[in-house]
């Protein structure tokens, strides 16, 4: 089987955004694929320093890229991360081997840093159409960005055995919103709707948010997450209306899928193929009336309705949203491009 080198900003020890990078990985170590890290994490694969201090990240990490990866003995394929591209193309290039861009985050961030974050995407990318074999991308909302290359679309998946907790029986649904709470995701917005719901995150915005009222809890472990889902039954997913939300393909709407819960979200081109599916009600990014009035909807269709619901929910998750199911695409482009 191949050796894959899998080169990512992300500390795969700790960063919340790593649950993808690692279930894509497992799934791939489990038919037989050696997966060999490059990230910021000390304990895992080779160490790359990537700074934290504002404005340097992408710059420091670029440079101990291209400091380390001639070090390395050659895999038969890499995966890189379009943040990492600038840093490895070059030696990857000289060295033969070939490599697939996989874009799983786009950048979302606001003012001048969005501006440069943007110029680096656009740089990577444009890089990748010269150098890559292909692309890994999320959702069909990237297909533009691989023009003349060939792509597969990996979306963001769960372990559905791991999410076999038993439902407890409530009078009354609970309603919950599992993942970053960040300020780009002006989550205040579901706070002002007056709701009762139970977020669990961590991020810049928490103290907004707890100021507003807002219940908040610390952020779990990907082995936690099961659990957490089972003691709500309405997940909730409300996006700003910006471009760089359209494109997402939310792993948070699969894990409240695996985990028995209905779901309201924001209508993004991940979950598009999927809108008439009963537990899934998508509503238009940002529109804060349509989310409160859909949430209202179900709440109101009764507890029943929302069991029966969040058992189809279920299905759905183990029919198309298991990394068994999801990476297939991924591992066939792998073996195409080597043979």
């Amino acid at each position: 089987m191949p050796s894959i080198l899998w080169i990512t900003h992300r500390d795969i020890s700790s960063d919340l955004t790593r649950t993808s990078r690692l279930g894509i990985s497992k799934e791939l170590e489990k038919r037989g694929h050696s997966i060999i890290w490059m990230s910021p994490t000390k304990s895992i694969g080779h160490f790359v320093f990537r700074s934290k201090r504002l404005g340097f990240g992408h710059k420091s990490f670029t440079r101990s890229i291209r400091e380390s990866i001639p070090t390395i003995e050659s895999p038969d394929i890499a995966i890189v991360e379009w943040t990492a591209i600038e840093g490895a193309y070059q030696e990857l290039h000289q060295r033969s081997i070939p490599w697939i861009i996989m874009d799983r985050s786009p950048p979302t961030s606001r003012g001048i840093a969005g501006i440069i974050q943007q110029r680096q995407y656009l740089k990577a990318w444009k890089i990748a159409r010269k150098f890559s074999i292909g692309a890994a991308i999320k959702s069909k909302f990237h297909i533009n960005s691989t023009i003349d290359i060939p792509y597969v679309i990996v979306p963001g998946g769960v372990d559905c055995s791991t999410f076999d907790f038993v439902r407890k029986v409530r009078s009354t649904p609970n309603l919950m919103y599992l993942g970053s709470i960040s300020k780009v995701r002006e989550l205040e917005r579901l706070v002002h709707m007056g709701l009762e719901i139970r977020f669990v995150g961590s991020g810049d915005a928490v103290d907004r948010l707890r100021s507003l009222g807002a219940t908040i809890d610390d952020p779990c472990s990907s082995k936690e997450v099961p659990f957490i889902l089972s003691e709500a039954d309405i997940g909730l997913l409300h996006l700003p209306n910006r471009s760089e939300w359209r494109g997402a393909s939310p792993l948070k709407v699969s894990e409240y899928a695996a985990a028995g819960m209905c779901v309201i979200s924001s209508d993004v081109s991940g979950l598009s193929d999927f809108k008439d599916e009963e537990w899934l009600t998508l509503v238009p990014l940002g529109d804060d009336s349509s989310f409160l009035s859909a949430t209202h909807d179900l709440i109101q269709s009764g507890m029943d309705e929302i069991r029966r619901k969040g058992e189809l929910a279920k299905k759905w998750a183990n029919k198309n949203r298991d990394w068994s199911v999801c990476v297939n695409d991924l591992e066939k482009f792998i073996f195409d491009s080597m043979s």
